[in-house]
């Protein structure tokens, strides 16, 4: 079990002790989640251990229950937490549990939104193209990873695919033009991958959005980002960092919302990935 999730749950822990809170407040979760602003999934999240609370929700949770005083004992242990998550990262953190989770919290995503200014997408990869790109320098490798633990991440990455394919899920997925384009990988690898853009372009569940080159980009394209339901996920060359806070989630949907109106799709994004695979095998 994740250290955290552990000792936010044990007798006396941070979930219990919110879960006492709003249980002798009389506020059921839902109630809880409204009158805070929040997701209504928010408060069981925290309080079965699933997520870690901010010190402004923590605050804001001890303040809507009528015990603010209350605030500086739980900041106390959510410190604890942390302290304890940070060791955890660096002694056992390995590059296949990361892969793992990734693939746990996807499959229990209803809505999975994703945007990429650079590269494809990992639930778009061929699994050349995926390997190749686990290969760079800035990749797997500079952690350590030999080449059976970049063949399994390689092999997760694939199965985090199902999602495509699941009834119920709703993929949205946003890149710049350039990401059809960018040589990360070998010429042969890039074209297998545009052929298999092209193919899933017609999918149920996906919305696969291309923002043109001479289309105008309405956020800084600095990076990747995910939007898990109400987790969002920011990418960065060394990792990724996870954000719950509803004023947060909220930021990143607006900016998913004024990415995707800026994109084209269907016939006019496989129009724009066909005519870069044309160009890539005829040497442009």
């Amino acid at each position: 079990m994740h250290p955290t999730s552990e000792r936010l749950k044990q007798p006396g822990g941070l979930a219990e002790r919110l879960y006492g809170l709003r249980r002798a407040a009389g506020l059921t979760g839902a109630r809880l989640a409204a009158d805070l602003g929040w997701a209504p999934s928010k408060v069981s999240k925290i309080e079965n251990g699933n997520q870690t609370p901010t010190a402004d929700d923590i605050r804001a949770w001890a303040a809507e229950c009528g015990h603010p005083e209350a605030v500086d004992e739980l900041l106390d242990i959510l410190a604890d937490v942390q302290t304890v998550t940070r060791r955890w990262k660096q002694r056992t953190r390995t590059l296949d549990s990361v892969q793992a989770d990734i693939l746990e919290l996807e499959a229990a995503t209803t809505r999975l939104a994703e945007f990429q200014p650079g590269m494809i997408s990992g639930l778009l990869q061929t699994a050349d193209y995926a390997r190749e790109t686990l290969h760079l320098p800035c990749g797997p490798l500079s952690f350590g990873a030999d080449e059976d633990e970049i063949e399994r991440l390689v092999n997760t990455r694939m199965q985090r695919q199902r999602v495509l394919y699941e009834h119920g899920k709703q993929v949205q997925i946003v890149m710049l033009e350039g990401a059809l384009r960018c040589r990360v990988v070998s010429v042969a690898t890039l074209a297998g991958q545009l052929d298999r853009l092209a193919g899933i372009t017609g999918l149920a569940t996906l919305e696969l959005g291309i923002i043109p080159f001479d289309a105008a980009v309405p956020i800084f394209p600095l990076g990747g980002f995910r939007l898990h339901d109400d987790l969002v996920i920011v990418e960065s060359i060394v990792g990724e960092q996870q954000l719950a806070d509803a004023d947060d989630v909220a930021r990143y949907e607006k900016y998913l919302g004024l990415l995707r109106e800026a994109a084209v799709t269907g016939d006019e994004a496989r129009r724009l990935i066909t005519a870069a695979a044309a160009d890539l095998r005829g040497g442009g």
